[in-house]
């Protein structure tokens, strides 16, 4: 089970502080109530065209866990109040996800340092061939990059009811690079798809034995 989020620094701040505090306070105060199985946060290192978040984290969970009972009462409020100390809670835009492997082996814990292209993609059309599209394109750059050390794709399914918090992209294509490598460049998506965004990313991803040491869901 998996859940997207974009996230941006509050009016006022920068992308630097929000990383900072995001990595040094929030993540640890969010992994203390949620019982993740894996979670990663992609920082924002660079983009093609100007984009309003800073941050794609993604939170994945055993199959049976009811988030929102977690993510209520008590825990709600904290993080509430801890989410004002530095992010814009209007720019919250969660969504669940469907992860599909293209190309590559499958996800372990990511390096310090890895680096992953975000192709941020919408539907040209309501059509099906939307996903076969993606997915071909995702396979297709695999080929020709050797350096791509993995691809994945991401489909959103599960959005917000209102336009307010909504997920702005249908699917997120992901290409991993080693570290400190560059962005690929030039890329073009088929007919089916509309490249909405091309954004260089850090990954930051906490180690299975951090999750369960920071786990402490009666701690308050």
């Amino acid at each position: 089970m998996k859940s997207v989020c974009l996230l941006s620094h509050r009016p006022g701040s920068t992308r630097a502080a929000f990383r900072d505090y995001y990595e040094n306070n929030h993540f640890r105060l969010g992994s203390r109530y949620f019982p993740f199985r894996k979670y990663v946060r992609n920082h924002v290192l660079s983009s093609v065209d100007d984009v309003d978040f800073d941050v794609l984290t993604e939170f994945f969970f055993d199959d049976g866990i009811d988030v929102a009972a977690v993510h209520s009462g008590r825990v709600r409020e904290i993080l509430d109040e801890d989410e004002k100390r530095f992010m814009d809670q209007r720019l919250i835009r969660p969504a669940g996800a469907e992860e599909v492997l293209l190309s590559g082996s499958a996800r372990d814990i990511a390096p310090a340092g890895t680096r992953r292209q975000l192709l941020m993609l919408k539907a040209a059309d309501a059509s099906a061939a939307f996903r076969d599209a993606a997915s071909a394109w995702g396979r297709q750059l695999a080929a020709a990059h050797d350096q791509l050390q993995r691809v994945s794709v991401d489909y959103i399914q599960v959005q917000a009811a209102s336009d307010q918090g909504r997920f702005p992209f249908d699917a997120v294509l992901s290409l991993w690079l080693p570290a400190e490598a560059d962005a690929l460049r030039g890329l073009s998506p088929p007919a089916a798809i509309e490249l909405q965004a091309d954004v260089l990313t850090e990954v930051c991803e906490s180690p299975p034995e951090l999750l369960r040491e920071l786990y402490a869901p009666d701690a308050f």
